[in-house]
């Protein structure tokens, strides 16, 4: 049986060794932009709307050049969100991993101050280069009233892109929540009323939400708005359907 004070050294060692590893696998300051090529490496991303069931869930493909600024920008259109919320990156952890999100708001920076305050770096300063290993996980918690929490795996480092917009949607399922529903909890509630028309609140629901099918997503409209935002000047369509016929191939053949 291995002394105490030796079982306490080993453990001191796994607590530094998974620091180091942790720390190696966090984003690094943006240099310079790598350059529009065939040497632009692209990520293949999976996202899911946690605490949610049947789960949200988007598939997707992002230069990793971008920033966790710009993965922002890409995800509120992915997810179908409508940014009106701030945002927040955990890499590493939720108790001890870093936390990158956008500036506050000025009323928000004069009352709170700075990001120093808000324990987080500037999302737009940092890349997604770090992300090489596949497996990777990491959360982006968007609206911190709902605190729609999301889990982002990498699922493919070296993603082999058709050509078209930089950033494309493979696959997904299910709508995405209404803003300000309450968060999972709100949003269970919303989707019980909305399903059952003897539901007390069933026709107040109704009223407030409008059209909202929980179950439709629409793969190539997602894709032509990222295609808007993001892509080329050619036509958004048909490289991005073009691009989810090859991915489905290859989930074919595997």
């Amino acid at each position: 049986m291995a002394p105490s004070g030796d079982l306490a050294l080993a453990r001191l060692l796994t607590r530094i060794q998974k620091a180091f590893g942790r720390s190696a696998e966090q984003p690094q300051p943006v240099h310079k932009k790598t350059a529009t090529s065939k040497e632009r490496r692209y990520l293949q991303l999976k996202i899911t709307l946690k605490d949610i069931s049947p789960p949200i869930w988007r598939r997707f493909v992002v230069p990793c050049d971008f920033t966790l600024a710009q993965l922002h920008d890409c995800l509120q259109i992915i997810m179908g969100w409508e940014n009106c919320h701030l945002y927040e990156f955990v890499v590493g952890g939720k108790r001890d991993g870093r936390r990158y999100s956008a500036p506050p708001m000025d009323e928000m920076e004069d009352f709170f101050g700075g990001l120093d305050d808000f324990n987080t770096e500037n999302a737009a300063n940092y890349d997604l280069g770090f992300l090489s290993r596949k497996g990777t996980k990491f959360l982006y918690l968007y609206d911190f009233g709902d605190s729609w929490e999301h889990e982002i795996v990498v699922e493919n480092v070296n993603y082999e892109h058709s050509g078209g917009p930089p950033v494309i949607v493979l696959d997904g399922k299910r709508n995405c929540p209404p803003e300000d529903c309450g968060g999972s909890w709100g949003y269970a509630d919303l989707v019980e009323a909305l399903a059952d028309k003897k539901h007390p609140q069933h026709r107040e629901m109704k009223k407030w939400i409008g059209k909202y099918d929980p179950e439709k997503f629409d793969v190539d409209k997602c894709n032509a708005v990222l295609a808007k935002r993001f892509g080329l000047s050619m036509s958004p369509k048909k490289p991005a359907k073009k691009a989810v016929k090859k991915a489905a191939k290859k989930r074919t053949k595997n």
